[in-house]
C-alpha cells in the first residue's frame, strides 16, 4: 500500500521528534528497539525513513554512534512541529518517559562475574553520570552463585540499592 506524501513526512517528523527528545542518548539499536517496541512503524519503513533523514543531513550521529538532530533537523522540526497531531505527541511523550527511565537504568547498572585466584565474585555497580553510587564486590561460593547474584541485581537494582541503604542507615534496635 502506497503512503501519502503527508504520511511519509509525518513519519519522518515523528522520528525527528523522538531523536530530539533523546538527544545524544540513543544508538541505532536503542532507537530501533524503541520505535519497534511501541509499534510506530515496521522495521523496513523505519530504516528507510532514518536513512533518508541521515542522507539529507537532518539526523547526525556522534563519535559514540548516538543520534542527534543537526541544526537543519532542529529547524525542520520546529517549523513543522504543529503538523504533528497532539495524540501522537502525548503517546510518544509517555512512551519516551518510560523508555528514558529504562535506558538510564540499563546504562547505569552493571554486574559481572569475576574469577580471581580460584575465588568467584559478583561485581555490582550503579553509576550516576560519572559517579559510582554503588560499587560492591561480593564473594560467592561458586560461579553459579556469582551469576545468580549478578542476574538478580540487574533485574532489581533500585530495590536492592534501597534495601542496602535502609539496612545501613537504620537505627540499632538491639
Amino acid at each position: 500500500m502506497k503512503k501519502s506524501s503527508f504520511e511519509l513526512a509525518l513519519n519522518k517528523l515523528l522520528i525527528l521528534y523522538i531523536i530530539d527528545n533523546f538527544n545524544h542518548r540513543l544508538k541505532e539499536n536503542d532507537l530501533s528497539y524503541f520505535v519497534l517496541d511501541i509499534e510506530l512503524f515496521n522495521y523496513f519503513y523505519f530504516k528507510q525513513y532514518l536513512k533518508e533523514l541521515e542522507s539529507t543531513g537532518l539526523v547526525l550521529f556522534d563519535d559514540d554512534k548516538k543520534y542527534y538532530l543537526s541544526e537543519d533537523g532542529t529547524k525542520t522540526l520546529n517549523i513543522f512541529y504543529e503538523q504533528i497531531p497532539e495524540e501522537n505527541i502525548k503517546f510518544l511523550d509517555e512512551k519516551m518517559e518510560t523508555y528514558h527511565h529504562d535506558l538510564l537504568l540499563k546504562n547505569s547498572v552493571s554486574g559481572q562475574v569475576i574469577e580471581r585466584d580460584g575465588s568467584h565474585y559478583a561485581h555490582l555497580k550503579i553509576r550516576d553520570d560519572e559517579i559510582d553510587v554503588l560499587d560492591l564486590k561480593i564473594e560467592a561460593s561458586d560461579p553459579t552463585m556469582a551469576k545468580k547474584i549478578t542476574a538478580n541485581f540487574k533485574k532489581n537494582p533500585e530495590d536492592i540499592y534501597s534495601e542496602i541503604l535502609r539496612i545501613l542507615t537504620e537505627e540499632d534496635s538491639k
